[in-house]
């Protein structure tokens, strides 16, 4: 029986997702996590009943202290082919990397160390940068937040000049991530925006554990952050907004209706429910590579479909059963992500961690958003429906009576919004590339609206 350091070390590469370029996190991998630590923990879980789970009933995610953190400042800079964003991002328990987004090129990616300031690209062609003199370096102001689920930490990067300045709040996906969110903190700071990160539940200093909370409270996180730094005198209150991805487009709506927000950014966010969302995810795996035929595809979802009835309601356990034990014997079951040793039902631990993480219908937040929304979706996504999505958030957003909504679909481009030609994650086209527009359209959109 594995303990739980070491189940979530032997999954930690396999569970990767970012906003630049990570695997996308299947968020019913996440539910396999979720009950393999709740099966090895013998932890006992809140009735399946609680959407919300309270941390201290549940095994903290171990917080790895990475080993090499890069030294170099982060910023603007510029060099002679123009102007170029340095950020570090940190994802436990890899070492935080540098990333870098090139405006001029929408060159993107990881930076290597050479020596000294040097680094450059680790893609072809390279570039080569000196980082020793960022034309807008940006400040830190480190806080923690104490909550009834344990503290939080987290960063207030702050704009220059005098007086208050509009703020932006970065909501992760579905991640390890911590509050080094990569090259997007120094831009939307270089463009005048104050920029608040946190640490995912369970990394950096957070208590807790990230694969056990649900939208709801990872809503509870972000405006417990917000309302620290809201008197901050750096910051305008009624300016102050949201920027969620994938995942965290499910949680910044919800946000936006417990928290008076002047504007929210979505990217790649779903507005389907998490299990609609899960089999669009594993059916667009399956078609990859034209790995299975049409006929084993349908089977592969009716067998999903079957499981997901049974989690859900918690019935009819006995066909569900004999569903399992056929796929098992099936070659796309590996694609399934079913936890190891799941039996139908499944322990009590189990079935509540399942159903925790299942049981989420943004129809219903949505209808009441009033807050000015700017949506981005790739339109060759096969992690998000972004078709779909973007239907579901005009139909909310009519029902809601919100006015100022903007959705754009990019095309050649999928999940993190670089360059592709077949939308999945792997197969970015090279060298990488942010799709023309982004992340460009973003500050566009604020100024029209006198938020940057």
């Amino acid at each position: 029986m594995y303990a739980v350091s070491h189940f979530y070390a032997t999954l930690a590469s396999f569970t990767k997702k970012n906003h630049l370029k990570g695997g996308s996190f299947s968020l019913f991998l996440a539910f396999a996590v979720l009950a393999g630590v709740s099966a090895c923990a013998g932890v006992t879980l809140p009735p399946a009943s609680h959407i919300s789970l309270d941390y201290r009933t549940i095994p903290s995610e171990p917080n790895v202290v990475a080993l090499a953190w890069p030294t170099l400042k982060q910023g603007v800079y510029r060099y002679t082919g123009g102007t170029v964003y340095v950020g570090i991002e940190a994802e436990p328990p890899n070492d935080p990397t540098v990333q870098f987004y090139d405006e001029k090129s929408g060159r993107t990616g990881t930076l290597e160390h050479i020596s000294g300031p040097e680094y450059r690209t680790d893609d072809s062609p390279t570039i080569t940068f000196l980082l020793d003199s960022p034309i807008t370096a940006i400040e830190e102001k480190a806080f923690v937040v104490e909550t009834a689920s344990g503290r939080l930490g987290a960063s207030l990067w702050c704009a220059g000049g005098v007086g208050s300045h509009p703020t932006i709040i970065l909501i992760h996906g579905a991640d390890d991530e911590t509050r080094a969110m990569g090259f997007l903190i120094p831009y939307f700071v270089s463009h005048g925006l104050n920029v608040v990160t946190y640490d995912q539940r369970g990394t950096g200093i957070s208590a807790g554990n990230w694969r056990f909370t649900g939208p709801d409270s990872k809503a509870d996180d972000v405006i417990a952050v917000l309302k620290k730094v809201e008197s901050d005198p750096v910051v305008d209150p009624q300016r102050i907004g949201v920027w969620g991805f994938s995942n965290g487009g499910w949680v910044a709506p919800i946000v936006a209706t417990r928290f008076p927000l002047a504007f929210m950014i979505l990217k790649s966010a779903p507005s389907e429910t998490v299990a609609e969302n899960v089999l669009y995810e594993i059916g667009m795996a399956l078609r990859e590579h034209d790995r299975f035929t049409a006929k084993q595809i349908s089977a592969a979802l009716a067998f999903e479909r079957v499981m997901f009835l049974a989690l859900e309601t918690n019935s009819n356990w006995s066909g569900a059963g004999r569903a399992l034990a056929a796929a098992r014997n099936q070659p796309w079951f590996t694609y399934m992500r079913i936890p190891p040793g799941m039996t139908a039902p499944p322990s009590p631990p189990m079935l509540s961690a399942l159903q925790t993480a299942l049981i989420y219908d943004p129809a219903v937040t949505l209808v009441h958003v009033s807050t000015p929304t700017l949506a981005l979706f790739g339109g060759l996504d096969k992690n998000v429906d972004s078709a779909d999505s973007a239907a579901q958030l005009r139909k909310a957003f009519h029902r809601s009576g919100l006015k100022d909504f903007t959705i754009i679909t990019f095309s050649g481009t999928g999940h993190t919004l670089e360059r592709s030609t077949t939308g999945y994650e792997d197969e970015p086209l090279m060298p990488e590339q942010m799709v023309k527009g982004y992340p460009d359209v973003m500050i566009r959109w604020l100024h029209a609206r006198g938020l940057e």
